[in-house]
């Protein structure tokens, strides 16, 4: 027996494998195509099908797994943004990513009106998430907008070719700022204050991530290699699939994702209002909460840096796991001290900041590219810790964090973790977090465990702990320094509401 797993992350779509204790059988994924025009970025959905149906196909025959023994599949996907269907099911337009940057004036103008849906929402709106962007459609592509008969969320899509059904699921849902947060359901007078009062009548329905939401059609079958069948399961927003994955299933500790973005947060029993938290979700179970302070300032760093100024002039021949290596053998003896650059990890927008780029600080001619990746590491870890900061002022304070991400595979990086949160930093044996969350779900929803707490406690491992060291002192006078200088560079953060 197998469970499949599709990830449709920003950085790649994958496909992963694993037997019903966790362990995983094998995967295969590729890049995820992304258009980046200025502040547009863009995704060609039915491209992004093909890739899906791709690496679907590439597992089952890279594991040699039997078809006939998958028994569900679950799909994640990257949260917000906006994938609008017509009355035919077809793509109106490009999909809309979460890292898209259109409707930064739109929030902040709706924010100057005093606009919001805070009290039934429970989240700052923030300009990747659907409400600000089926704005500016209506303003921008009127035509496009009165076709829109559906909207959905990027895993939703995957979903949907799957099976042919169109379901969304709680934990996406209320990401996207579509949900009375309380009640747990939509609401009409979420849309009225900004005048598209209409989108309300194109909400997919809404189901919980366990549940069986439809099985593979013959036609995906046929482009996939799964059996016509297979169920399907509603799927998680990828930042609860990485927590529920890194074994987070109760108010013990944050879950921390250092990937694409830079994700901090921690479930809990009650909503609790605060100016500070970014945003709050259902979790898996549709009951609990998980509440979320993040933004596009993560690991993506190190992936710009490699592609852009490593092999930026293709005169390097080593494949990735080479570089990788190479970096962690060139920053790991650095001591804080020694490392006296200050990197600022804004090349998106975020919320930490109202219009600073990302960019050294103190770069000098002793410098060499191990300084600058170190002082990279280390300003990605700061950016974690002011999102961590954002939640402990609203009330969430934990002495542990699990972590996730692409992070985790460097030693240096963990360890940096602990040492500039101050906070014991927990990681896990599976190599794909968030799929493993999906695995969880899927084997709730087939029957293999009878609840995630009882799945996440036969399915999730520790790998290793790290604790703070000795220069965590130091890295509390380096974080000193770097909020200074955001402080002195651009005006004092605040909410992009």
């Amino acid at each position: 027996m197998a469970i499949l797993c599709v990830d449709y992350g920003l950085t790649t779509t994958k496909a992963v494998l694993f037997n019903p204790d966790g362990t995983e059988i094998g995967s295969s994924s590729a890049k995820t195509e992304i258009s980046n025009i200025g502040d547009f970025a863009e995704i060609e959905m039915e491209r992004q099908w093909k890739t899906t149906a791709g690496v679907i196909r590439s597992c089952l025959q890279k594991t040699g797994t039997d078809p006939r023994l998958v028994t569900g599949v679950g799909c994640s996907g990257h949260g917000a943004g906006l994938y609008p269907l017509d009355k035919r099911g077809r793509p109106v337009r490009k999909a809309i990513s979460s890292m898209d940057g259109r409707a930064v004036g739109i929030i902040r103008d709706w924010k100057a009106k005093g606009l919001s849906s805070y009290r039934k929402t429970y989240q700052h709106m923030w300009n990747g998430q659907p409400v600000p962007l089926l704005f500016w459609l209506k303003e921008n592509e009127p035509d496009n907008y009165r076709v829109i008969h559906r909207i959905c969320m990027a895993k939703d899509w995957i979903k949907f070719k799957l099976t042919g059904e169109l379901t969304t699921d709680f934990t996406d849902a209320s990401c996207a700022g579509l949900l009375n947060l309380e009640e747990k359901r939509y609401d009409p007078e979420l849309f009225q204050p900004y005048q598209i009062e209409e989108v309300f009548e194109k909400l997919p329905a809404v189901s919980k991530s366990t549940d069986l939401v439809g099985a593979v059609s013959k036609t995906a079958a046929e482009e996939t290699g799964l059996v016509a069948g297979t169920p399907v399961i509603g799927g998680l927003f990828d930042v609860v699939a990485c927590a529920l994955g890194s074994g987070v299933y109760d108010e013990s500790k944050y879950s921390i994702t250092a990937g694409t973005w830079n994700i901090n947060s921690a479930v809990g029993n009650r909503l609790l209002p605060s100016e500070e938290i970014m945003m709050w979700s259902l979790y898996a179970d549709g009951e609990k909460y998980i509440c979320i302070d993040s933004s596009a300032t993560s690991a993506v760093n190190l992936e710009w840096f490699i592609k852009n100024v490593i092999m930026g002039f293709n005169g390097l021949q080593y494949d990735y796991s080479q570089i990788y290596a190479k970096i962690e053998a060139g920053i790991r003896d650095f001591t804080a001290e020694e490392v006296d650059l200050i990197y600022l990890p804004f090349l998106y927008k975020s919320k930490l900041t109202r219009e600073l780029d990302g960019g050294f600080v103190g770069f000098r001619a002793s410098h060499n590219i191990y300084h600058l990746l170190r002082a990279l590491y280390e300003g990605v870890v700061f950016g974690h810790r002011r999102h961590l900061e954002n939640l402990r002022r609203g009330g969430i304070v934990k002495e542990q964090a699990a972590l996730s991400g692409g992070a985790v595979n460097s030693e240096c990086w963990c360890q940096l973790f602990a040492d500039i949160l101050g906070i014991e930093i927990i990681t896990t044996k599976a190599s794909e977090i968030g799929a493993l969350g999906t695995a969880i779900a899927v084997s709730v929803a087939t029957g293999e465990y009878r609840s995630l707490e009882e799945a996440v406690q036969g399915m999730v491992s520790v790998n290793k702990h790290y604790y703070p060291g000795r220069d965590s002192l130091t890295y509390q006078k380096k974080y000193e320094r770097f909020t200074e200088i955001i402080d002195r560079l651009d005006h004092k953060p605040v909410l992009s509401e």
